[in-house]
């Protein structure tokens, strides 16, 4: 019970808390009355910043020149010290259509297997 207790108790100190913020509110709320309507409008609304399309577009080009110079980097470390740097691209490996067949065919048995081996074992125990 002493868990109760101290849940109530929080719950008291808590509404009290509340009570003081909802004073304060409608202290903020009454001030903004008082000094007008421009001013309980400037409370309610968040003014957001408005950035330029060419400001956005400045960052944008600065973006990508950073990263592009950060690549360069990274290529320049992965080559060595070499005069000449030549990035190679990497040969994309592709299978065959009789070698993509042979790993299906065999994909295929392999999973005939293990349900003909499931099935064995249901029978068994029926």
């Amino acid at each position: 019970m002493d868990l109760l207790a101290a849940i109530k108790r929080e719950e008291r100190k808590l509404e009290k808390e509340l009570n003081k913020l909802q004073n304060k509110l409608s202290g903020v709320q009454a001030a903004a009355r008082a000094l007008g309507s421009k001013a309980s409008r400037e409370i309610a609304q968040v003014k957001k910043h408005v950035m330029s399309a060419a400001a956005r577009a400045r960052i944008g080009k600065a973006t990508k020149a950073r990263w592009a110079r950060f690549r360069a980097g990274k290529n320049k470390k992965a080559l060595g010290s070499s005069t000449i740097r030549e990035v190679a691209q990497v040969k994309k490996r592709v299978l065959s259509a009789a070698a993509r067949a042979k790993i299906g065919k065999a994909t295929k048995a392999r999973w005939a297997k293990f349900r003909a081996e499931k099935n064995k074992k249901a029978k068994a125990k029926a």
